[in-house]
């Protein structure tokens, strides 16, 4: 269950950076311009290197919530998956994301450092995850063994 989960979880991140990069294109041609200098374990990396890590993160922590979900499922800590128990586990995402992630990216507890939106933001789009996520777990348990 741990794999369907993780695929599960994996395949919502990755609707959501298809999102996030076509946005600005659709919008009013804002592109949030990213100024700092990117480094990874100290050393300089170029902004397309930074870019990358950035989009395998997402993909890999949305890949690890969603097994991790499917694991509590199966373990019974959640007796059923509906929305508001996917929601809710979006909930521990959401603190996660800002309160370890960030701060280790350099952008402060909550995104402090970015500006007072980046921690709706954050709770915005991990719902958006719980809905993506929710719809395609719910479909894989419905037609796997596991």
């Amino acid at each position: 269950m741990f794999l369907t989960g993780a695929a599960a979880g994996a395949i919502a991140g990755a609707i959501m950076l298809f999102v996030a990069h076509l946005a600005p294109y659709l919008s009013a041609g804002n592109f949030v311009r990213d100024l700092d200098k990117p480094k990874l374990f100290g050393r300089a990396v170029t902004h397309r290197e930074a870019h990358l890590l950035g989009v395998l993160m997402h993909v890999l922590l949305s890949a690890l919530f969603g097994g991790v979900f499917a694991l509590l499922v199966s373990y019974g800590v959640f007796a059923k998956v509906d929305f508001w128990r996917v929601a809710a586990w979006s909930l521990v995402m959401t603190v996660f994301m800002g309160g370890v992630v960030s701060p280790l990216e350099g952008h402060g507890i909550f995104g402090t450092k970015e500006d007072a939106w980046f921690p709706v933001d954050l709770l915005l789009s991990n719902l958006f995850w719980a809905v993506l996520f929710w719809g395609i777990f719910r479909m894989w348990q419905t037609i796997t063994i596991f």
